[in-house]
């Protein structure tokens, strides 16, 4: 193993001192974050230098932290290019600045010792990846295939372990604090030489703004709306693990009081999707987006996270109908992860863990970097470092005014210990009382993922007598027709679909009825007695 491999390397003695130096609570105060936050951007880009100061300013980042580059407009980049325009001076710069405190080891090797710097917010304009090299001089010892001779990887994952001042690139390196949420949330153990690096990008610099400000205005008004997931309901050996992480971040949203919404169907959400409020996806798996979040008028919630777990996901940030991270920051969520090339799926970001990490209070960068298991790879957290999508959840909690329907659910989930199935009474209840249909369809989806199929069917259509809005009746609709269909009953299933045929007029609408009925149409029924309701 080479030293870029693995942090352990390092002799005791000096191990000992970087935990030492670098043990910091994760009860910080922004103004900490902030001071602990250095804003990298291209010197050749002049948007790059205005979101730079835009980004100083609204997070109350020191200016002199900024720190200018000269390199390539281009999102790709080469090896060679990389080490002399970024990595390099980049070095030079933090050792000059004084952040880094640099010492030496036996054998003459650069050691950072200790770092003023955590966060590293990098602006569009800087590169996005590194391209395939060959013959790099770091790389005279190979791992084996599949991954050991690979060393492309993004921008911002290299970044992330500049201070390791490795020769070597191919293969991937081991994150320290991923897999130990516990430990990176509340006393995180982290090398003075790792940077937590989020990059503020978008396909356009009014987008990048608006992360940024959509972020801030969450933090003081709350991250308030529906939960998305969507499951493949794969079952191969290889890939069921991105249908857990997913699962996993779902029941996460519940716990902490997050209606969710699950789309267990093979494919992605189709179009005609009534997907309202989305103030959390967490989804795969196409190539580009898809489905109802590409419609040109779909937005999130302002500062909504969003990811989609797809190997090519962010290969640009700056083409609105390309992959995934960038389209889906384009329409309005403010954070999102992706993968500039094939990472493989076991090097991906674990999405339970940077649900259940977020929504505990931490911000975007210890998050993604808890929930991240290789660094020198393929990975990027776009959004900005600092942001604390559940940080107004401190103030609304049980024993706080009922300002919205959204916190009213949120206190009656949290009185039952997060148990959304233990809530049931008091959901009932309170959705009769308030003529609300969201109690109601948010614990209709809760008993359908946990297989309560005739209890989810009964709060699906007492939903639907609530709900007052036509998107919000189409969705109780399909929900319903899905639970006759889980239910080994697709004939009831399509009839509702097409008494709904009647009702709901629009294309997109009549699109997915007809090709939920096709789908229902071929499936053999079990044997059934009674009757397929109307939701009325």
């Amino acid at each position: 193993m080479i030293m870029k491999r693995i942090f352990l390397l390092l002799p005791g003695f000096l191990l000992l001192a970087l935990f030492l130096n670098c043990t910091r609570l994760c009860a910080a105060t922004p103004q900490e974050d902030a001071a602990a936050t250095m804003v990298i951007y291209n010197a050749n880009d002049p948007d790059s230098k205005g979101l730079a100061d835009f980004y100083c300013s609204a997070r109350a980042i020191d200016p002199s932290h900024e720190i200018p580059l000269s390199t390539t407009n281009a999102e790709e980049i080469t090896r060679n290019d990389y080490d002399a325009s970024i990595a390099t001076p980049l070095r030079q710069e933090l050792v000059r600045r004084g952040y880094w405190s640099v010492t030496r080891d036996m054998m003459n090797r650069p050691i950072v010792i200790a770092s003023s710097i955590r966060y590293a917010a990098v602006i569009r304009g800087i590169p996005l990846k590194i391209k395939e090299c060959a013959d790099y001089p770091g790389d005279s010892q190979i791992q084996p295939a599949p991954v050991g001779t690979v060393n492309a990887a993004s921008v911002d994952s290299e970044l992330s372990i500049l201070g390791l001042f490795s020769p070597q690139i191919s293969g991937v390196l081991k994150n320290p604090i991923c897999n130990n949420a516990s430990q990176s949330i509340f006393n995180p153990q982290v090398p003075p030489a790792q940077l937590f690096v989020a990059r503020l990008d978008a396909p356009s610099v009014e987008a990048v703004r608006s992360m940024v400000l959509n972020s801030i205005r969450a933090e003081k008004e709350g991250l308030w709306g529906w939960g998305y997931i969507d499951l493949r309901s794969i079952t191969s050996a290889g890939y069921v693990q991105g249908d857990s992480w997913i699962r996993a971040a779902g029941a996460a949203m519940r716990r902490y009081g997050i209606p969710v919404i699950t789309d267990d169907l093979p494919d992605t959400y189709q179009s005609g999707f009534p997907v309202t409020d989305a103030a959390a996806y967490y989804g795969w798996y196409s190539e580009n987006i898809d489905g109802p979040f590409a419609d040109a008028f779909f937005r999130f919630v302002p500062g909504a996270v969003a990811a989609h777990l797809h190997s090519f996901s962010a290969t640009t940030l700056h083409d609105p109908l390309k992959g995934w991270t960038g389209p889906l920051i384009q329409h309005g969520a403010s954070a999102s992860v992706g993968n500039v090339y094939e990472p493989y799926l076991a090097f991906t970001t674990d999405f339970g863990i940077l649900s259940s990490c977020l929504l505990s209070g931490s911000n975007m960068a210890d998050s993604y970097y808890a929930a991240q298991p290789v660094l020198s790879w393929m990975s990027i957290l776009v959004g900005d470092p600092l942001y604390r999508p559940y940080a107004y959840f401190a103030q609304a909690d049980s024993t706080s005014p009922t300002k919205s329907v959204w916190t009213d659910y949120r206190r009656i989930i949290l009185a039952h210990n997060g148990d959304v199935l233990q809530s049931a009474g008091d959901l009932v209840a309170r959705a009769q009382q308030g003529g609300q249909s969201l109690y109601l369809e948010a614990l209709g989806a809760a008993q359908m993922d946990a297989g309560v199929l005739p209890a989810a069917e009964a709060s699906f259509a007492l939903a639907y007598k609530l709900a007052k809005e036509n998107p919000v009746q189409f969705r109780l609709l399909l929900q319903g027709a899905r639970c006759f269909e889980k239910q080994g009953d697709p004939t009831h299933g399509a009839s509702l679909l097409r008494w709904g045929l009647l009702h709901f007029t629009t294309s997109s609408q009549r699109g997915i009825l007809l090709a939920w009925i096709a789908r229902m149409d071929t499936i053999t029924p079990a044997p059934s007695s009674s009757p397929a309701p109307s939701p009325k």
